[in-house]
């Protein structure tokens, strides 16, 4: 898979945040449910990795057990690993539990947590991650 620039059908919330000479080369929708499973209380989410960052907005539960919306931008030389895992998450209200998939972002300030729908998705930003630091490199 070579590295492409997008520039259609970026939401005006990261369009907003771009730096002069930053290049995005990854965009996905990451879609969050809530509460035991009922579609209607979903709501679209995003990932995006460019030249410079990677740029998320997602909705996290903390240790408090409460849901908390998260909007950032972790530059790519503090990066310094990725990994993808899976886990069960209990909906807290009587409902079974399901697989849960998260990205899970290390650097200079901590780990960063974005939950994603599958395992396939992670592998694929941690791929186009790669893909970006060797290009960034030259």
């Amino acid at each position: 898979m070579s590295l492409s620039p997008i520039t259609e059908g970026l939401p005006t919330d990261l369009k907003s945040q771009m730096m002069p000479n930053e290049v995005v080369y990854y965009f996905s929708y990451i879609a969050f449910e809530g509460g035991c499973g009922n579609s209607g209380s979903r709501e679209n989410y995003w990932i995006a990795l460019t030249n410079k960052r990677v740029v998320y907005k997602t909705k996290i539960m903390e240790a408090s057990q409460s849901f908390v919306e998260k909007d950032g931008i972790l530059p790519l030389e503090k990066i310094s690993f990725i990994e993808v895992t899976e886990g069960q998450s209990s909906k807290g209200c009587g409902c079974s539990t399901a697989k849960a998939f998260q990205l899970r972002i290390s650097s200079s300030g901590g780990t960063v947590v974005i939950p994603i729908p599958t395992k396939e998705k992670g592998y694929e930003i941690r791929k186009v991650y790669s893909q970006i630091a060797e290009l960034t490199k030259e």
